[in-house]
């Protein structure tokens, strides 16, 4: 299981490593558009998998509107998924934004500077683990 989650973390590495030089910075920015770029899915069980987002069923947009503290898919996904985010904190360069919806309780943690994302998204006996970037958003009139 060890030498899983390290091979795991590497290739997570080399995933996330273009994203280090084509990240955008953040700062007074309060709409970004935020893509997933790995995510791994774990059971109670201990059994845990890497996958590519769009095959949890993780949109390969979103919006993050933080002054209407909202997480929305794109127009163009023809998704149109919207969920309400409960806290938005900006501290240490960092910023933080979590919440709860249909049973499930989510994190994300965004680097001002880089614009590299974490997410957790938590429910009962699963954890999905996202990776990706996000960038300032100028949304289409």
């Amino acid at each position: 299981m060890t030498r899983l989650i390290r091979r795991s973390l590497w290739i997570l590495f080399a995933l996330l490593l273009p994203a280090l030089g084509s990240a955008d910075d953040l700062k007074n920015q309060n709409l970004l558009l935020c893509t997933a770029v790995t995510a791994m899915h774990c059971e109670d069980e201990g059994q845990c998998k890497v996958d590519l987002p769009w095959n949890l069923n993780i949109p390969q947009f979103v919006v993050v509107n933080l002054e209407k503290k909202t997480l929305s898919t794109t127009k163009a996904s023809g998704e149109n998924r919207s969920t309400p985010i409960r806290s938005v904190q900006r501290e240490a360069g960092q910023i933080v934004l979590q919440g709860l919806e249909g049973g499930r309780a989510y994190s994300f943690v965004i680097d001002e500077e880089s614009g590299l994302m974490s997410v957790a998204v938590a429910t009962d006996g699963k954890v999905v683990s996202v990776f990706g970037a996000c960038t300032p958003y100028a949304q289409e009139k």
